[in-house]
């Protein structure tokens, strides 16, 4: 009988593409009902800008906290805003104002995870993606400054040609994306989603706001109706630096006492 089950299970994950949630618990908020809805990513990376953008769009655009997520791999704290306790990774929906527009489900946290993390993490926040009805996904990156930098974007998936030519960006068509949002760009073709990710030229080892106010263009243009102004960007960049902080604190003190 437990083989029986076994093999089912085994058919169940090569039918649906679904991994074992293992120890990555779905905390659920609201039940909110999302029209169509494209993916928006933001974890950190050079600059703080896609962190900063994230929240950028969360408090400006008054997003609603849908469903939190939490492991034993994440640095253990939790984030309290508007009295709601939440763990390290948070989704936020947004209902579009424009007729047929498409709804907006967003994914973001403070802490980079391990390098031996991000398949696995990534590989449950997509599947969540999924499950919630999307079927486009846009990653915004910081990359580093350079003399020649420009603000670039790179597509996979069946539609990739289509969100770049949406965009209005210029292709990276070689290249190296690290972390979260490179085994987010292979792996969302191959669960039949669109992928796009937004390459932000900054500064690194410091916040920039101002790198992070070139995500807002593409992608009102990819999401018509989903956008925000860089007005608040500058404070939004100093809160972000100290929760990055107590992020890292907390996995230093993690360490500390765990061996």
């Amino acid at each position: 009988m437990t083989a029986h089950i076994a093999s089912m299970i085994e058919l169940l994950k090569k039918l649906f593409g679904i991994m074992p949630l293992m120890n990555m618990e779905i905390i659920q908020y609201e039940d909110m009902d999302l029209n169509d809805p494209v993916g928006i990513i933001g974890f950190p990376t050079v600059g703080l800008t896609s962190s900063i953008m994230a929240n950028m769009y969360v408090k400006s655009l008054d997003m609603t906290p849908v469903a939190g997520m939490a492991s034993a791999c994440m640095p253990p704290y939790c984030l309290v805003s508007e009295d709601r306790v939440m763990p390290p990774i948070r989704f936020y929906g947004y209902k579009n104002k424009r007729k047929n527009g498409q709804d907006v489900l967003l994914c973001m946290t403070e802490y980079a995870p391990k390098p031996e993390d991000c398949y696995f993490t990534s590989t449950q926040i997509l599947n969540y993606m999924k499950y919630r009805g999307c079927k486009t996904i846009i990653c915004m990156e910081g990359t580093p400054r350079f003399e020649d930098s420009k603000v670039m974007a790179v597509a996979g998936g069946v539609n990739g040609k289509k969100l770049l030519k949406k965009c209005g960006l210029e292709s990276m068509s070689e290249g190296m994306i690290r972390g979260m949002t490179g085994i987010i760009m292979y792996l969302a073709p191959s669960k039949g989603m669109d992928v796009i990710t937004i390459m932000s030229p900054a500064t690194s080892g410091v916040p920039d706001p101002a790198s992070s106010t070139a995500f807002i263009e593409p992608i009102s243009k990819l999401v018509p109706g989903f956008k925000t102004t860089p007005n608040e960007l500058l404070k939004e960049a100093e809160i972000i630096r100290n929760q990055i902080d107590m992020a890292q604190k907390n996995i230093e003190d993690t360490s500390q006492y765990i061996g």
